[in-house]
């Protein structure tokens, strides 16, 4: 099952939701991440948060939705106010951080989301209906 987190720069909410999805990650998906307008470099805040919490960033940077697979089973909405190209994905789910401005909380948020949702599909419940689309 492939899984890309989305968002503007790729810097912060969408790469820290790869970065978490490899982390709980099984072996059961394939799991992404890009943004619309890519930035140069990963969000210095962010990556300090997420190395502090013992999560290593190294590899991660910025990608362009071009990277993505052509088809997705699940695109996530980091909820940064974009259009995402949904029609390459079965499923679309906004996690809904768009008014989350404190970056540690927003992470710990991103933590407990992807947790959620990879569970979720774990379970078989990929049919349920998508939140805040």
């Amino acid at each position: 099952m492939k899984i890309a987190f989305v968002c503007n720069g790729n810097s912060f909410k969408s790469i820290i939701g790869e970065r978490f999805g490899n982390e709980f990650n099984d072996g059961t998906f394939e799991i992404y991440s890009a943004g619309t307008k890519p930035a140069e470099k990963l969000n210095e805040a962010g990556k300090k948060i997420m190395e502090s919490k013992g999560y290593s960033m190294e590899g991660y940077f910025p990608k362009d939705m071009d990277t993505l697979p052509r088809k997705l089973d699940v695109l996530v909405k980091m909820g940064c106010n974009i259009d995402c190209p949904i029609h390459m994905a079965d499923k679309v789910v906004n996690f809904g951080l768009e008014d989350v401005d404190d970056k540690e909380k927003c992470i710990e948020l991103i933590e407990v989301k992807v947790k959620e949702l990879l569970e979720t599909l774990k379970r078989g419940k990929k049919d349920e209906p998508a939140k805040d689309c």
